[in-house]
Parts: C-alpha cells; sequence; structure tokens
C-alpha cells in the first residue's frame, strides 16, 4: 500500500498540536503555583512572630500596642511616676480640723436675775493650770433666762463642788418663753487648783 505524501504531513501537524497544548498546560500549572504561594506567603504575614495558626495578628511585633494597653507596648498605670492598684500605701491620712467652738452658748451671770434655780451640770472642762473649769448645762432661751451665778464650794476633804443657778430675766413682764433646751457654759476660776501638772519644768 502506498501512502499518499499529505498523510505524513497530518501526522506531523497534530503531533506539533498536541505538543502545544501540553507545554501550554505545564506553564498554566505552574503560574497557578507560584501565584499560591505568593498569596500563602502574602497570608501568613500577619502571623509573623509566632502567632497561631487561624490567629491574624497573633504575633507580636515591637513597638506595637499591647492588648488592652496603650501604644508603644504600656499598659495602664506604667507610666512614670504613676501609682499601680497593688502599690502600698504611703503616709497617714489627712487629720480632719477640730470644729469650731464646743456647740454651746457661752455666757456670763446677770444681775438681777428672778426665780433662779439649781440646774443639772452636763460636763466640765479643767484648763492647763488646773484652776480654769468651764461648765457646761442646758437651760433656757436666752432672750428669757439667764445666768445668776455659779456657787462654788469646797469640803474638808478638797472635794469641790459647783452649782449651776439660772433663771428668769429682771422685767421681763408678760412674755410668752418657748420651752426649748440651749446647751450653755460659763468660765470661772478657782482659788486652788483642781490638779497639779507633775512634769518637771
Amino acid at each position: 500500500m502506498t501512502l499518499s505524501p499529505a498523510r505524513p504531513l497530518r501526522i506531523t501537524l497534530v503531533l506539533g498540536l498536541l505538543a502545544a497544548i501540553t507545554l501550554s498546560a505545564c506553564s498554566v500549572a505552574t503560574t497557578a503555583t507560584e501565584g499560591g504561594a505568593a498569596q500563602r506567603g502574602a497570608g501568613a504575614a500577619p502571623d509573623a512572630g509566632g502567632g497561631a495558626p487561624g490567629d491574624p495578628g497573633g504575633g507580636a511585633v515591637p513597638g506595637d500596642a499591647v492588648p488592652g494597653g496603650a501604644p508603644g507596648g504600656t499598659v495602664p498605670g506604667d507610666e512614670p511616676g504613676a501609682a499601680r492598684p497593688d502599690d502600698p500605701v504611703v503616709g497617714a491620712p489627712a487629720q480632719d480640723d477640730p470644729p469650731a467652738g464646743d456647740g454651746a452658748l457661752h455666757v456670763e451671770p446677770q444681775p438681777g436675775i428672778v426665780d433662779s434655780r439649781p440646774h443639772a451640770i452636763d460636763r466640765i472642762s479643767v484648763g492647763a493650770d488646773g484652776r480654769t473649769v468651764t461648765i457646761y448645762w442646758w437651760g433656757g432661751v436666752e432672750d428669757c433666762y439667764g445666768l445668776d451665778e455659779v456657787q462654788v464650794d469646797r469640803d474638808a476633804d478638797g472635794t469641790y463642788t459647783f452649782t449651776v443657778l439660772e433663771g428668769t430675766l429682771p422685767d421681763l413682764g408678760d412674755v410668752a418663753c418657748i420651752d426649748i433646751a440651749l446647751s450653755k457654759a460659763t468660765t470661772i476660776t478657782l482659788d486652788e487648783p483642781l490638779y497639779l501638772d507633775g512634769s518637771p519644768g
């Protein structure tokens, strides 16, 4: 059987086309592989520094903000001179100023007091000299009542007895006085001290 000259040519063309298709397919596969590797490399950048897989940004980079903290790797309370919550308290708390006065109305004996009567003593305060004594009691309002005198007695044993006498003001007339107790005080000076200071000098 004799082959026609055209058949070898067709076979050659078919083989050439197959070779071209094969080379083209290899080139496409190589390009796709390189592209995938590049994408994987780009996607791995956030995990640089030891982050866990699937945890974008898990790796810490020097200078980055600490999670929950301020930029530069600091957290609240790390500023220079700032106190931490667990730092010990240094120094004593500030002392409040003592209240002004003692809450009592300080009075002096008045002449002409009418119907004076003894009033129970609430408390007394003795000065550093042992002779200055402030006596406190509950009396009537100052518009109607006044201090007559404070009687001072001392027995043979040296015990002092203080008696506060308070009564109505002279020439008060027909005035209605409200019945309200008022804290009052007066200061007297004793002839002899109630106590002596035993400190040297």
